[in-house]
């Protein structure tokens, strides 16, 4: 026995996260909407749209040439613009699928930027559908589409965008929560959270036939305590976003900070210069990061320093007595390179890569430590 129902419950399951997807993008004063103008829409507060159709499939591509999907979309707009619904001019189109296929008409509109530019792929879509005739299941759309006012549907490509993406929207989501900041081990019961309480959202406001409308607002006050929670759940690493330019790294390098001095005086390498500077640049940021989010304190930074030096002061003691054959440059590679290998946590979580050692380089240029054996004389 064959069914399509899968197919159809995909089709209407999609809705929502595609509609999550939108709510996290979107800001004061805007709303999202499910099947008010368009599977999903984002209400701006300025007045323009962002209106969406999604197609999606479990076989194969649904906008091909000749498909209905692709078709009925482009009549549904255009149907909505000369009913009142839609604002030609203040809104953006967007047809979503979770389905690639070959170079089709459908590419050829979403690359039309200027007017002349969709004239002619409209031109171009007459000549290669010329054989469909009206008993072809797609002509009722098809040629209201084709034979639509040439400058407002050109108007309309100029507006729309086709995004392909097999992950309905859940990759997405993960992205606009990082650019959130939540941690990566709190995203998918986030995600999770964020999802049950707008589908019940929606569904009420169906239930009560209400349109499916979610004020930003609604959703900002819901969750914003408990992102606040999830942040500090989690070390966020927030040097991948701004990781060190050459520039400072150059700068770091002239000057020759404490630091750099002090690994000058155990014969450190270039390799080993380049990746302190770097490690002392990363964990500057994270460390001003953390306090500025609270997501840690000063009393936890403070705690974490103490133990460093802590193990600092250990392995100088141990090196001291293990290590009198050596000469004092490598007794301080030997310190340098313990201590910067050291696994340490803050507040129960390990901290991102170059922390613990940029750590150290911080506490070098305070003065409170240094590696080689006579390293506060010098």
């Amino acid at each position: 026995m064959t069914s399509n129902a899968p197919a159809q419950l995909l089709g209407y399951a999609v809705q929502f996260p595609r509609a999550l997807l939108h709510l996290l993008r979107a800001g004061p004063g805007d709303a999202v909407s499910v099947e008010v103008i368009g599977d999903v829409a984002t209400h701006l507060a300025d007045g323009a749209a962002l209106s969406e159709e999604d197609k999606s499939s479990t076989v194969g591509n649904p906008l091909t040439d000749r498909s209905s999907d692709l078709w009925k979309t482009f009549y549904n707009w255009l149907k909505a613009i000369d009913e009142g619904h839609i604002g030609l001019e203040k809104t953006w189109f967007y047809l979503y699928t979770n389905q690639s296929g070959r170079e089709a008409i459908v590419h050829t509109f979403d690359k039309a930027i200027t007017i002349e530019e969709a004239k002619t792929a409209v031109t171009n879509a007459k000549a290669s559908l010329a054989d469909i005739t009206d008993s072809h299941e797609i002509w009722p759309y098809l040629n209201f589409v084709l034979s639509y006012d040439q400058d407002k549907f050109a108007e309309l490509l100029t507006r729309f965008e086709l995004q392909v993406n097999d992950g309905l929207g859940f990759n997405e989501i993960q992205d606009e929560l990082e650019r959130l900041l939540i941690g990566k081990h709190q995203r998918k019961f986030v995600t999770n959270l964020l999802s049950g309480w707008l589908q019940e959202e929606i569904m009420g406001k169906i239930a009560l036939k209400q349109p499916a409308l979610i004020p930003w607002e609604d959703y900002q006050k819901q969750f914003t305590v408990y992102f606040d929670r999830a942040r500090k759940l989690e070390l966020v690493d927030f040097a991948l976003e701004n990781p060190p330019t050459d520039d400072l790294i150059q700068d770091q390098m002239k000057i020759q900070p404490r630091y750099l001095q002090q690994l000058s005086h155990i014969r450190a390498d270039e390799d080993d210069i380049v990746e302190a500077v770097t490690d002392f640049l990363r964990a500057k940021t994270n460390r001003d990061k953390w306090i500025e989010n609270e997501i840690i304190n000063e009393e936890v930074a403070i705690d974490f320093e103490e133990k460093l030096t802590s193990f600092w002061n250990t392995q100088q003691k141990m090196i001291a007595l293990t290590e009198k054959t050596r000469e004092d440059h490598e007794r301080g590679q030997l310190l340098f390179l313990n201590c910067k290998i050291r696994q340490e946590v803050i507040r129960d979580m390990s901290p991102p890569n170059g922390t613990i050692a940029g750590t150290y380089h911080a506490l070098v240029e305070g003065k409170s430590l240094g590696w080689h054996p006579r390293w506060d004389a010098l």
